[in-house]
């Protein structure tokens, strides 16, 4: 038979101990309760995408090749610069981030041309 302590405070004290263990043991909360809210969500959910803001290019997947001929998958990034142009017809500075065979592009035609080539609209930069 096990034994139980006589002394009330003992009692007490056990009660409380018992009560304290069993609250570790609690449920979690739920992942709608740990999401974060207001300007933590907004800045959680943008993703850095390594796009040119111009002509759309993207990493391209490709294989590094061994000399054993073992074939590893790898991503071939664009050559991306962040960039001020002025646009003539805005009459203000466009922060872009562009390709640097972009960037030879915009020389080239200049910018609004460029971007009205590749239909993008330099107002929402």
């Amino acid at each position: 038979m096990p034994s139980t302590p006589r002394d009330p405070d003992m009692r007490l004290l056990l009660l409380c101990a018992l009560a304290l263990g069993c609250s570790a043991f609690a449920p979690l909360p739920s992942k709608q309760q740990l999401r974060p809210t207001g300007r933590a969500a907004a800045a959680s959910s943008i993703q850095m995408l390594r796009v040119c803001d111009i002509t759309g290019k993207k990493a391209n997947n490709a294989n590094r090749v061994t000399f054993s001929n073992k074939h590893n998958a790898y991503w071939q990034y664009p050559n991306l610069q962040t960039k001020k142009f002025f646009s003539p017809k805005l009459d203000r500075t466009v922060k872009l981030k562009v390709a640097t065979s972009t960037i030879r592009t915009i020389r080239k035609l200049g910018l609004d041309e460029t971007a009205a080539k590749y239909g993008v609209d330099l107002a929402k930069f």
